[in-house]
C-alpha cells in the first residue's frame, strides 16, 4: 500500500497530489509577489524568502495527516481543524533557523488561517492548543497523534521533525503571534497585518487553484449561484492568465 492510497487530502484526492499540485502553481505565482514581498519585508535575499514561501504550501496540510483527521474524512464526523498544526510546525522550525521574524511570523499567521473562509479563525488564532485537544488530534501525553502510518509517507512531505510537535508548541505559538501582532505601536501593526494578508493571499491562491478538481468547488447546476466553485473559478482565472503571460 501505498502513502498515495493511505493519506487522502480530501475525498477524492491524495495527500502528495494536492501538494505537488499547489507547488506547481506556486512556480507560477510566486514571481510576480517577489519583489513586492523583498519590498514589505526588506529583505534583500531574494532565495531565502522564496524557500520559506515554499514551504508554506509544502506544510500547511500538515495537519491532515493526524490520525483523527484521516480517520474521520468521508463519514459524517466532524474534521478536526488542521490549519494550526502546519503553522505550529513551521513555528517550531523556522524559530530554530535566522529568520527574520516578520517573515516568520506573517507565515506562521497565514498558514493559522488560510480557512478564514470556512469561519475557522478564532481559535486558529487564541487557543489552537485547546483545539487540538478538543478535537482530538492529541494524545494524553500532549503530543500531537499523528496517522499510524506516517513513517511510510516520503520525508519530503513529513519531516521527522514534525513527530515532536506539542500541545505546548501550539500555545507558544499563539502567544508569540499575539505578541507580534499587538506588541507594537499603530503603525507597526497595520504593516505587520499587511505582510500577514500577503503571504496568505499567495497561499490561497496556490491552495485553491491546486484544489479545483474536488467536488466541493464545482458548480452543482444553473441556479448555483453562490458557493465555493465561484470562488474558485476566479481564482483559477487569475492563475491561469499568470501563467499565460509568463
Amino acid at each position: 500500500m501505498t502513502h498515495h492510497i493511505l493519506f487522502k487530502s480530501a475525498p477524492d484526492e491524495s495527500y502528495t497530489e494536492h501538494i505537488e499540485k499547489a507547488l506547481e502553481k506556486f512556480e507560477v505565482i510566486y514571481p510576480l509577489f517577489e519583489k513586492t514581498i523583498l519590498r514589505i519585508f526588506n529583505l534583500r535575499d531574494a532565495s531565502v524568502c522564496k524557500d520559506i514561501l515554499k514551504q508554506i504550501v509544502l506544510f500547511h496540510d500538515l495537519g491532515k495527516l493526524t490520525k483523527k483527521w484521516q480517520e474521520n474524512l468521508r463519514t459524517n464526523k466532524k474534521l478536526p481543524s488542521h490549519a494550526p498544526i502546519g503553522a505550529g510546525f513551521l513555528y517550531k522550525k523556522l524559530t530554530n533557523e535566522d529568520v527574520d521574524e516578520n517573515l516568520k511570523n506573517a507565515v506562521i499567521f497565514a498558514i493559522a488561517i488560510h480557512h478564514t473562509d470556512s469561519g475557522l479563525l478564532g481559535d486558529n488564532i487564541e487557543r489552537p492548543d485547546v483545539q487540538a485537544i478538543v478535537d482530538g488530534i492529541a494524545d494524553f501525553d500532549g503530543n500531537i497523534d499523528w496517522h499510524k502510518e506516517i513513517d511510510k509517507l516520503d520525508k519530503k512531505y513529513f519531516p521527522n521533525e514534525a513527530k515532536s510537535l506539542k500541545v505546548a508548541d501550539l500555545k507558544d505559538m499563539a502567544r508569540d503571534l499575539r505578541v507580534w501582532a499587538k506588541g507594537c505601536r499603530l503603525l507597526e501593526q497595520h504593516q505587520r497585518r499587511l505582510q500577514a494578508y500577503l503571504i496568505h493571499h499567495i497561499l490561497k491562491l496556490c491552495d485553491i487553484s491546486a484544489a479545483v478538481e474536488r467536488k466541493g468547488y464545482l458548480k452543482e447546476d444553473d441556479k448555483d449561484c453562490y458557493g465555493g466553485w465561484l470562488m474558485v473559478e476566479d481564482i483559477v482565472k487569475y492563475v491561469n492568465s499568470v501563467n499565460v503571460r509568463r
